[in-house]
This record gives C-alpha cells, sequence and structure tokens, in this order.
C-alpha cells in the first residue's frame, strides 16, 4: 500500500458560526468515516483542519518576502488527511466518501501521492 495526501479545498471559512447541533452533525459523520477507514486498515493519520490565517514565505533575491495577507491563495485549504491505498484510484473512491464533500458542494478533494523516500 502507498500513502496518499487528501487536500480538502474550497470549504467555507465561517464553518465554525453554524448551529452547534449542525457542527456536531459534521463532527459525528468524520468520526464515522475515519473509523472506517481505521477498520479497513486505510486510514493513516486524519490530519486536521487549518486555522485561518498564516503566512506565504518565498525567496526574493537573498530576502525572504512574507505575505500575512496570503492574497495568492485562491482556493482555502481548509485541512488534510492521510490514507493509505493500492493505488490512485482507490484512494480516490475512499476521498469520495469524506464529509467534506457533502457539507461543501462546490468543495473539492485532491488525492495527491505521497513519494516514499529511501
Amino acid at each position: 500500500m502507498a500513502d496518499f495526501l487528501l487536500i480538502y479545498q474550497g470549504g467555507d471559512p465561517s464553518w465554525r458560526e453554524r448551529p452547534a447541533a449542525e457542527i456536531e452533525a459534521a463532527m459525528q459523520a468524520w468520526g464515522q468515516w475515519f473509523k472506517q477507514l481505521e477498520a479497513t486498515g486505510n486510514l493513516r493519520n486524519p490530519g486536521a483542519p487549518l486555522a485561518p490565517g498564516g503566512v506565504v514565505l518565498r525567496t526574493n533575491g537573498r530576502a525572504i518576502q512574507t505575505d500575512t495577507a496570503m492574497a495568492e491563495v485562491k482556493e482555502l485549504i481548509g485541512g488534510y488527511s492521510i490514507i493509505a491505498a493500492d493505488t490512485l484510484e482507490q484512494a480516490a473512491e475512499l476521498a469520495k466518501g469524506s464529509p467534506f464533500l457533502r457539507n461543501n458542494p462546490t468543495g473539492s478533494v485532491l488525492v495527491r501521492p505521497i513519494l516514499q523516500m529511501g
């Protein structure tokens, strides 16, 4: 099995402002999905949602330029998980079960293989 990074894009940055019952239902769905992946041996790391804000670093000549506005981030990356699968196709099928897609109809899940070094 290989490891795959699931990147959750296009989520709702104000999800913490939803009614408590809606948040609880979403958290239960995530917990069930993670338990299912764990039971089948496909869960490596449930990951976490990302907090708003951050810094973009890039080399500008010899200095490092920071941008706390993150204006170039066109699609919000809301979080990540790491799963194991035999193929990219299997990883994509597993990712389809993510509660993220049900909770964010315009969102997407990027499935990227993790390169094994050494």
